[in-house]
């Protein structure tokens, strides 16, 4: 095990429970009497999960010498938020289940996974002003939990727009990204060494990185659908939502004309019209075109971008833990790594 998983756990298994408390009684809390909101909530919670965006601010304390537990509330205040856009990423994907359970849409109603989806993002602004700091920092906190919020769901607008655009550019699949996946990075990371009393470059320098994390976590769960398990109900369910991955911009631009068509044919078929030999056939396509050897390439050379940040350089066990949450968000594909290397 990795020294940043070790970290992962030990985390975890040390702050854990008060970060789940921090949810749920802010849920009860913050909910009129006899509203539905805080029952799905904790159902939704209850799927599961890594709760990676709360331990990132609490790693990133250890790293600047702080005390994580203090910042508790606001570990929870990003994973809240993080399970808001779950909430209504699921309504968007039409995914009806989430770790075998029914999604929250699918157990109660779209409408109402819109609603749950909405107090969320409000929870977390709720937990994010109950972090004991100066009030001055405390609004920091909010509005950089507000603007990174619209960030997210700004990014999440331009998935769609790029399923409608017929030749969509990496420049624009990564904008995307830093919006909608980078965005929850950011936010952890920023705001944790704002409240430890980080410098203004080394809060910049976390800025970058979370971007470069994003678009690398991105693409590896963009592979992950293909070519390991997401706990979703089939194999390539990205490409038959007609989602706009690394590996289909890099297809659309490289496959032959045909190829490119056909693709194009399978990403606009409704969800449940598309076939497993349809999913088959865009792997071997993926394979064939070089867009898997591509989305590795773009995966090194954001992994090498977050280790040669010269101002997380400074500060040795910050970088450490950068790189080491870079390796940790590959375990997954290792073996498309693997099977890829030296191609």
């Amino acid at each position: 095990m990795s020294p940043v998983r070790e970290a992962l756990e030990r985390c975890r298994a040390e702050h854990g429970a008060e970060v789940e408390r921090l949810l749920a009684e802010t849920a009860a809390a913050e909910s009129p009497g006899g509203s539905l909101l805080a029952e799905m909530c904790a159902y939704h919670l209850a799927t599961g999960g890594k709760r990676l965006r709360a331990l990132v601010p609490l790693l990133t304390a250890e790293a600047l010498g702080a005390d994580p537990a203090r910042l508790r509330p606001f570990a929870a205040a990003c994973e809240m938020l993080h399970n808001a856009t779950l909430v209504h990423d699921d309504l968007q994907d039409g995914d009806t289940t989430r770790r075998g359970r029914p999604t929250v849409w699918k157990r109660w109603s779209p409408a109402q996974a819109i609603n749950l989806g909405d107090a969320m993002f409000y929870w977390a602004v709720a937990l994010a002003g109950r972090v004991e700091a100066p009030e001055a920092l405390r609004w920091e906190l909010v509005e950089l939990l507000v603007r990174g919020t619209l960030r997210v769901i700004d990014g999440q607008a331009r998935e769609f727009q790029l399923k409608d655009d017929p030749a969509p550019t990496m420049a624009a699949y990564v904008r995307m990204i830093e919006g909608k996946t980078s965005g929850l990075f950011e936010i952890p990371l920023v705001g944790a060494a704002r409240l430890c009393g980080a410098t203004p470059e080394t809060a910049e320098a976390l800025r970058g990185a979370a971007r470069d994390l994003g678009v690398l976590f991105q693409i590896q769960d963009d592979l992950l659908d293909l070519y390991g398990e997401k706990g979703r109900e089939r194999r390539g369910t990205d490409v038959a939502e007609g989602k706009i991955s690394a590996l289909v911009v890099h297809a659309l631009a490289a496959a032959e004309a045909g190829d490119a068509r056909r693709l194009r044919e399978v990403l606009a078929k409704p969800r449940e019209e598309t076939s497993d030999e349809d999913i088959a056939w865009a792997d071997r396509l993926f394979r064939r075109c070089g867009a898997v050897r591509f989305a590795l390439d773009e995966i090194a050379r954001r992994e090498r971008a977050v280790a040669e940040r010269p101002a997380l350089a400074a500060v040795p066990r910050l970088h450490a833990l950068l790189c080491g949450l870079g390796d940790v968000f590959l375990e997954p594909i290792r073996p498309v790594v693997r099977e890829f290397a030296g191609t």
